[in-house]
């Protein structure tokens, strides 16, 4: 409900309007008097005034100086003035000064019902626009508290291809998150790879220091080009440069300080894997290469690699999906994800069809990756696969669609015995275990026990 201010030298004036108008049927619970502009202010200060009826010749001060008073003191009330004079002048100061209304004595009730009807309601309009903008205001420092969170979202999901690679897909998303890309725009990956720590840290300690790492990267490799540093769900530190403008040379060089300052201010022994640039589309294949490469890289630690000078694997397997990935999502009991990973594999194939040997390549690319998983975990793959895995080769590569059943019958067998022996471990945790009974009394840390089991020590750790 609101209040109601009425000033007027003449009380006859003032009782008059306050008994000829029904004020509560236009949400006014309230009504004050004053004789004066003097008065109106004392009521001003002690009420809040939503609607002001104000005569404009009174003595000592006029109308028109209240309602710079009330501009300047009360500016959500609302004045509406009352006179008996059609003077232009007035009617001009009133505008000026962003008076409501300007009515003429004597004063008919139902028009000035009415005027102070629309008065409540532009008032209520105001008070719906503030609310809207404290609104507002509080999801967008909420949104931008959040706003690095949700964009490192955006890319795992990516990476992940849990999004489309097509410009429907991303560029919507671009745009919410403010990243000023396209799908076919260049991105530059370099994966971080966070080797050993030279400290005994707790798993929280860890998580601080990767977080410190993180926001070490940003100054350091990014510094004030466009870009952002994520985390990957598997643990991986992806530094995206938007604007792939740095020289090779200059970005080695950060690369090179990073690690060294990684080492002296963090405890940390990483290296930087820099790679090519890839339109937005085409990322998940970029960073695939250089998780391959780190994945390789057992013998090397606290370095710096570029993909420029990777040996790639044969043409043939270029648009191989990530095996390596499939193998997780198998051993994570991931049913609808795989079966969505080799949807989308056979729609890019349908596009572009491989050729026989590509789909050979497929095949063992496959089956390899499930095999070794299976044997880490200590399981033979002649008992999952009684007929080898292949029921006739000839057969499997007749054409795409037997292709893409073998996979999911394949893939499936795998991830239902994995189901089935529960959290048994895999074998090459079993190794680690066992080679840490057998060394307690000596130096033990994630670079030997890797060593031991040829694994990269960063891999070991996320595994």
């Amino acid at each position: 409900m609101y209040n109601l201010l009425i000033v007027d030298d003449e009380e006859i004036a003032v009782r008059g309007i306050v008994e000829g108008v029904d004020w509560e049927s236009v949400g006014i619970s309230g009504v004050h008097t004053a004789c004066d502009a003097a008065d109106a202010k004392d009521v001003l200060r002690r009420h809040p005034i939503h609607v002001l009826i104000s005569d404009i010749e009174m003595p000592n001060e006029t109308g028109i100086d209240l309602l710079a008073w009330v501009n300047e003191n009360s500016p959500g009330t609302e004045t509406i003035f009352l006179t008996g004079h059609a003077d232009f002048r007035y009617a001009q100061q009133a505008i000026q000064l962003s008076g409501f209304d300007y009515l003429l004595k004597p004063i008919d009730h139902g028009q000035l019902k009415d005027c102070v009807a629309r008065a409540i309601d532009k008032i209520r309009r105001s008070e719906q626009e503030a609310m809207f903008r404290r609104t507002y205001a509080h999801y967008y420092e909420q949104w931008n508290r959040q706003l690095p969170l949700l964009i490192e979202r955006f890319w795992q999901d990516v990476f992940h291809r849990r999004l489309a690679p097509t410009p429907e897909q991303l560029e919507p998303m671009l745009k919410l998150y403010g990243i000023e890309l396209t799908a076919d725009d260049p991105v530059l990956p370099v994966l971080i790879s966070i080797e050993e720590w030279k400290q005994d840290w707790s798993a929280r300690d860890e998580e601080i220091m990767t977080y410190a790492l993180k926001n070490a990267a940003g100054d350091i490799l990014l510094r004030d080009g466009p870009g952002h540093v994520i985390q990957d769900g598997s643990g991986m530190l992806l530094a995206l440069f938007y604007e792939p403008g740095v020289g090779e040379d200059e970005l080695e060089a950060r690369c090179r300080e990073y690690v060294r300052q990684a080492g002296e201010l963090f405890y940390g022994v990483v290296s930087c894997y820099i790679g090519e640039p890839w339109p937005v589309r085409e990322l998940p294949e970029g960073i695939g290469l250089l998780a391959e490469m780190e994945r390789r890289n057992v013998h090397r630690m606290g370095e710096v690699f570029r993909a420029s000078s990777y040996t790639r694997q044969p043409a043939g397997e270029a648009h191989m999906p990530n095996f390596g990935e499939w193998v997780l999502l198998i051993e994570g009991g991931r049913e609808a994800e795989i079966t969505r990973r080799v949807d989308e594999t056979f729609a890019a194939y349908t596009r572009e069809p491989p050729d026989r040997t590509a789909m050979m390549l497929y095949v063992s690319g496959l089956a390899y990756e499930v095999f070794q998983m299976l044997l880490r975990r200590g399981l033979s793959p002649g008992d999952v696969y009684p007929e080898g895995g292949f029921p006739e080769l000839d057969q499997v590569l007749r054409n795409l669609a037997a292709l893409k059943n073998w996979t999911l019958s394949f893939t499936m067998k795998a991830l239902k015995i994995i189901a089935e022996r529960g959290e048994e471990g895999s074998n090459t945790i079993l190794r680690v275990k066992r080679f840490i009974e057998a060394n307690l009394e000596g130096e033990l840390n994630r670079e030997a026990i890797a060593g031991h089991v040829y694994l990269n020590p960063a891999y070991l750790s996320r595994l």
